[in-house]
């Protein structure tokens, strides 16, 4: 899968007075000058290109895709993809997440702070709803063509750095850092089907639903071994929010 890693950041010379920055308008490509809070040209609210945020990340990936890449046509792999993505979009949606990468055969979702449920609640309820829709398409690709077809999911908690990469041209709206690094490699971790999520996220969720509990495992980038559980069953279907631990 391949990730975004980089986000793009203020320049022009620290300390300068009044440094111009690209625009944080998506309308117009003009530059503005940094300090402004509307854009110069439309008067649109202008978005910081970095914010520092606490959130809930989740990937979801096809296992296996590269084989049924091979053994089905482009259009019959695209079919499947494009149910598969619009099954992920509509619950991410519905638990109040973003869908801010497709990333080939993959997903990335996050989910911030709204009034109600903690996002690391809503992110794993998206994730149950998201295998359980799913399930109408594994059975009909096996029944049509004879092959297995999961989705794999992972899922952490923590501060990221939120903004946009790219020029006027094409603006794309993604996160790094440590926590979405983490939950991107727990997907090599997964099995098919599976879904995975660090202590952290679960200690945010515990009481409300069933996890099994996988050990410490190493993480495929670093040297740092994480605490890994995997995700079974929502034991209850709302939480009130005073009830859940705070990030």
């Amino acid at each position: 899968m391949a990730i975004i890693w980089a986000a793009a950041g203020i320049s022009g010379n620290i300390g300068a007075p009044e440094p111009s920055v690209r625009s944080g308008c998506l309308r117009c490509p003009l530059e503005q000058r940094a300090g402004l809070k509307y854009c110069g040209a439309c008067g649109n609210l202008l978005r910081p290109r970095c914010e520092r945020k606490q959130v809930t990340v989740l990937f979801a990936d096809v296992s296996g895709f590269t084989a049924l890449s091979e053994q089905l046509d482009p259009e019959q792999v695209s079919e499947i993809m494009q149910r598969t993505f619009d099954i992920v979009l509509a619950a991410v949606h519905e638990h109040d997440g973003t869908v801010n990468q497709f990333l080939g055969d993959g997903v990335m979702a996050l989910f911030g702070d709204v009034p109600g449920e903690h996002h690391a609640c809503r992110a794993l309820s998206a994730a149950l709803a998201v295998r359980e829709r799913l399930e109408e398409v594994r059975r009909e690709v096996r029944r049509s063509y004879g092959l297995e077809f999961q989705v794999r999911m992972a899922i952490n908690t923590g501060p990221v750095v939120v903004g946009t990469i790219g020029d006027s041209l094409r603006i794309d709206f993604t996160a790094t850092g440590y926590t979405t690094s983490t939950a991107s490699q727990l997907l090599h971790i997964a099995e098919p089907g599976q879904i995975v999520l660090t202590g952290r996220t679960r200690e945010l969720a515990t009481g409300r639903y069933d996890f099994e509990e996988l050990g410490e495992m190493p993480l495929t980038e670093s040297l740092d071994t994480v605490e890994v559980y995997a995700l079974t069953r929502e034991t209850m279907k709302y939480v009130q929010s005073g009830d859940l631990a705070a990030v």
